[in-house]
């Protein structure tokens, strides 16, 4: 009977219990692997609008004073001739730009989320 019933086991085809928590223990780390990639590679994309924005907001200031001899006193005054609309940062309203604007200086930053070098990062006339 013993011999019958070792034979059954040796034909039963399916994985222990060992081997299932193996595997499940892989995928669990390849999960947050990939959630923590993903996160940072979103950081990274709204870093990179937020210095594209900055850009941008210093071109319009730059052909403002090209055709008034002197920057703005506010930065709405943009909108429309110089620029299509005052960009937002991605993360609004938690975080925002900061522009500061004088006759013949500007000084505009946002917060990075992933900084390099300076934060925040900031964009001030030539």
């Amino acid at each position: 009977m013993l011999e019958k019933n070792m034979k059954k086991m040796k034909n039963k085809k399916g994985f222990t219990l060992v081997e299932l928590l193996v595997v499940m223990t892989i995928i669990m780390v390849l999960t947050v692997v990939g959630m923590i990639n993903y996160g940072n590679a979103n950081k990274k994309s709204r870093d990179a609008k937020r210095k594209s924005d900055l850009e941008s907001v210093r071109v319009a200031l730059e052909m403002y004073r090209q055709d008034n001899g002197s920057y703005p006193a506010d930065e709405d005054v943009l909108v429309d001739d110089y620029i299509k609309e005052l960009p937002e940062d991605p993360q609004f309203p938690t975080k925002s730009y900061t522009y500061v604007i004088s006759d013949y200086e500007y000084t505009l930053s946002a917060d990075l989320e992933i900084p390099e070098g300076e934060n925040p990062y900031t964009v001030t006339n030539p």
